[in-house]
Parts: C-alpha cells; structure tokens; sequence
C-alpha cells in the first residue's frame, strides 16, 4: 500500500469532504495510478482542471494526460476543478511532466473549452 497526501479544490472538494478545499490521505495499491486516485473519489476525469503532483503540473482542462501516471507512497496530488486558472506568474519555468508535455504538443497547448474530443 502507498498513502497519497491529497488536496482537491473547488467544485471537486465535496467528494472529500471539504466544501472549497479537501484535504485527505488516501491509501490505494503499490500499482496505483491517477486514473486509480481519480476512481476512488469516483471523480470523472472530464470533470478535472490542472492536476499536480509534487509541485509538477501533469494535466490540464480537457487534456486527461495523467491518468496513466503513477503514484508513489508520499506523493502530494492537488486536483483542481473547472474554472481555476493557472496564475500567469507560475506558467513560466514550470516543471511539465513528459505525459503532459506529449499531450500538449499533439493536441495543443490552450483550450477554450473543457472537452476531451
């Protein structure tokens, strides 16, 4: 088992607990994976904005690129929901993981709309 420290904010934060910011330890499998931390929450990845773990941005509103990355014990994953904006001062030398890097480069960089299609 790996305990996942977890921050989930805004609309999402409910599903945890919380009403703007939920904050929880999660206990999931060795194997786990976001897609896992997502399902355990019965969170829908279409209903995700930006999503971090451990200070590195791996997804973005409707690009679902972390679903397949893997979780590690202590892993810190805040989960935002719809409507957050990346403050613009951040945007600049941010740590991308390679999945969202490969995801931005084949479906682009900036959505105006939350879809996966």
């Amino acid at each position: 088992m790996i305990t996942i420290d977890l921050s989930i904010y805004g609309a999402l934060a409910p599903v945890a607990g919380g009403k703007h910011i939920a904050q929880a330890k999660v206990n999931l499998d060795d194997s786990a994976k976001v897609k896992d931390l997502l399902a355990y929450y019965n969170i829908n990845p279409k209903d995700t904005g930006y999503i971090f773990i451990n200070a590195i941005l791996c997804d973005a509103p409707g690009l679902n690129a972390s679903l397949n990355e893997p979780l590690k014990h202590n892993d810190h994953v805040g989960i935002f929901s719809h409507g957050y904006i990346w403050p613009f001062q951040y945007r600049h030398g941010a740590f991308i993981s390679k999945s969202l890097k490969k995801a931005m480069k084949e479906r682009g960089i900036l959505h105006h709309t939350y879809t996966n299609e």
